[in-house]
């Protein structure tokens, strides 16, 4: 049974559960393969979006041939082997829409995640079998950063501090494993209107200790409260199981931390940065 190999987004707000036709998938932001297997005969599937406090929202994406699969026929004689490739990989499928956003819930204190079932304890269980990988984490939004592991008390532990690093990544990286880490640092970010591009750099430093997870990409994502001046950091998982596969050029999880960062103001916070 093959599934469509091109890759769907879907982005909730912080602390949200994402169910693809109703099997938990992640949480926050995800990038899926989910695809449409062949034996499926179901023209969409339903994207759900569930947070403790909130309504949950729902959206359908559908499959459909894509065009680019019947362009093979311009590059006879090789035609044969482009649509024997591409339906191999899933290429010929196409998802409407690639990108799904549901980050602006509304307010309802009654709901609450149904987190005791099947489909969360398998998605935990697969958090829970990578705690021993290593996990690629950057920064966004922050400058003067600082990352020490820490014990369970809080208490940073005497030469553990991580050196970031990275020539071809825009935010510099690392690989830890995982545990309990203190970062601090500074948030600094744009915010583009119609008429201009606003810089908002935050007067007090900030500071957070997070358990990260193993496996797959993290980024740590600064804020801005606009009336305190004052940062506040939060953290961004995306957890998979092919991080080691490769996006054209560059590492699969090279890919995926670029577009955690991209996407951290619109995952945490989004009004943060309005005026």
């Amino acid at each position: 049974m093959k599934n469509s190999s091109q890759e769907l987004q879907i982005m909730g707000p912080e602390n949200s559960s994402i169910y693809i036709d109703n099997e938990k998938v992640g949480e926050s932001l995800i990038i899926t393969r989910a695809g449409f297997p062949e034996i499926e005969m179901k023209p969409t599937k339903t994207i759900r979006v569930e947070k403790d406090g909130f309504n949950p929202e729902s959206a359908e994406i559908s499959s459909s041939f894509s065009l680019w699969f019947w362009g093979n026929i311009l590059f006879l004689p090789a035609a044969p082997i482009g649509f024997f490739t591409d339906y191999y990989l899933g290429y010929h499928k196409t998802y409407n829409p690639k990108s799904v956003v549901i980050n602006l819930l509304k307010e309802n204190t009654n709901f609450k995640v149904q987190s005791k079932n099947p489909s969360h304890e398998k998605f935990n269980q697969r958090v829970l079998q990578d705690k021993d990988k290593l996990i690629s984490v950057s920064y966004g939004n922050l400058t003067n950063v600082r990352m020490v592991k820490v014990d369970d008390s809080g208490k940073e532990i005497p030469n553990s501090e991580i050196s970031f690093g990275g020539l071809l990544s825009p935010n510099k990286d690392a690989k830890i494993a995982a545990g309990r880490y203190l970062i601090q640092g500074t948030f600094e970010g744009d915010r583009f209107t119609k008429n201009a591009r606003i810089r908002y750099t935050a007067k007090v430093a900030g500071q957070s200790i997070v358990d990260v997870p193993g496996g797959g990409v993290g980024v740590f994502c600064g804020t801005i409260d606009l009336e305190k001046k004052g940062t506040g950091i939060r953290f961004l998982h995306i957890n998979e199981e092919d991080t080691v596969l490769f996006e054209g050029l560059m590492p699969r999880f090279d890919f995926l931390r670029r577009i955690a960062t991209s996407n951290c103001n619109k995952v945490f916070n989004p009004q943060d940065l309005r005026k």
